[in-house]
């Protein structure tokens, strides 16, 4: 199989996933990276490391259009805004992916939940909002409690919640700490934003501001699970759902995650037939999906979907349980090799997120040897550095990491990754 493969990227990536790298070049594939060049990657895994500002969707197109070599296959693992510019990219090259239009439906909130709503998939009641008279009209007619969400955030990235009559005293003072926090991640990393130009090169009929525009949503109390799944023309097949631990109210941070959610079998079939109605509802044909899910009394309502790979743990972890890496088979379906998978579960995993105590500045992180040597701990990742600021809601809603363990049942993973999660040190000045 001699075939040039393109990995669109805005971070450096696990052994695991240079795993699956090294395991599509034994097939004969040539591996090309374009980053932003923020990072060196692992030697000798690919041919060619294209660096340009990511941010520029116009300017990359033709940046690599120039290029002399030209791709069978375009595909990303993670980087949820990055996922448009992958779909842009394969419709220039001719490959297997998704149209541009629903790589960015799944980008915003906002049309995402338009084209649920369109397909008559469970979500929550929601209002599109501009400022703050409009975030407020909406909080009264959705009605307490709800949520606000940026319209292009991810990672809970300035996400609150009004619990009651009594928050909106100080909804104004949460929204504008949200906006500031945004623009600040947002001209930092770019993770939301796309202009005018971007949204009319991927042909978005209703433009929204990624940063600023809000969504207020109905909130949904009940348990809640994300599902990583892999569709190959239009078919879908779950590889890992995990069961998520978040915050208590008002905040809606993510605390920690076990996979596999462990379930009986009527509630299984109930997952899949609703996660293979929304891939399909969202016209999503050939990518890995990651979807979340709450359980409201009512009935299972879809949070979100992504045209990717979970992010964290999520790659490692699935890989550890099933044996499939992710990367490795969202290559084989942007290339077009067809997949057929038999899954069993090989073991239990825990992760738990690393969360500041207080805003401020990341003094130190210490993760002593034996936390890394521990053959029962899978990942020990951090995301900031030392020297970092980082904020708390309702300033913020930053992380400092994660840790996650693998055993034979779930008791026994989560004893594990309790028992290296508190010889983690972090002080922050």
């Amino acid at each position: 199989m001699k075939k040039n493969v393109l990995i669109v990227t805005g971070s450096d990536y696990s052994q695991i996933v240079y795993q699956g790298f090294e395991d599509a070049k034994a097939l004969g594939c040539k591996l090309y990276l374009l980053s932003d060049g923020s990072f060196d990657p692992m030697p000798g895994v690919f041919e060619e490391h294209f660096t340009y500002d990511l941010r520029e969707t116009k300017a990359v197109l033709n940046f690599m259009g120039s290029q002399s070599v030209k791709f069978d296959a375009v595909t990303i693992k993670t980087s949820e805004w990055l996922t448009p510019l992958t779909a842009l990219l394969a419709k220039q090259y001719g490959c297997v992916g998704n149209d541009p239009i629903t790589a960015f439906n799944c980008r915003s909130k906002y049309h995402m939940r338009q084209q649920l709503e369109k397909g008559g998939i469970p979500i929550p009641k929601y209002k599109l909002c501009r400022n703050y008279e409009e975030l407020l009209s909406a909080v009264m007619s959705i009605g307490v409690p709800c949520v606000a969400k940026p319209v292009g955030g991810n990672a809970s990235y300035g996400t609150f919640m009004i619990r009651d009559k009594s928050d909106l005293k100080g909804l104004k003072g949460n929204y504008e700490a949200a906006i500031k926090y945004l623009k600040m991640k947002a001209v930092s990393e770019d993770m939301f934003a796309f202009d005018q130009e971007e949204m009319n090169l991927i042909g978005v009929p209703d433009h929204v501001d990624m940063v600023t525009d809000y969504l207020v949503e109905e909130y949904m109390a009940g348990p809640e699970i994300s599902v990583d799944a892999v569709t190959q023309n239009g078919k879908t097949t779950i590889m890992g759902i995990e069961y998520q631990i978040r915050m208590a109210p008002p905040c809606v941070m993510q605390l920690a995650a076990k996979l596999p959610y462990v379930c009986n079998k009527k509630e299984q079939c109930l997952i899949e037939d609703l996660i293979g109605k929304t891939v399909d509802t969202m016209g999503i044909l050939n990518s890995a999906t990651h979807t979340e899910i709450i359980f409201t009394q009512e009935c299972p309502k879809i949070v979100e979907i992504g045209c990717r790979i979970g992010g964290d743990d999520l790659h490692d972890t699935i890989f550890t349980v099933t044996g499939y890496n992710l990367m490795f088979e969202s290559i084989m379906v942007a290339l077009g090799v067809k997949r057929h998978y038999e899954k069993s579960i090989r073991c239990h995993t825990m992760m738990k997120f690393l969360i500041p105590a207080k805003s401020g500045k990341v003094e130190k992180i210490f993760i002593p040897p034996e936390v890394t040597d521990d053959p029962n701990v899978l990942n020990v990742d951090t995301l900031v550095c030392e020297g970092s600021n980082v904020y708390v809601p309702p300033q913020g809603s930053d992380y400092i990491g994660y840790v996650s363990a693998k055993g034979k049942t779930p008791e026994e993973a989560e004893r594990n990754v309790n028992k290296a999660f508190n010889k983690i040190k972090i002080s922050i000045q």
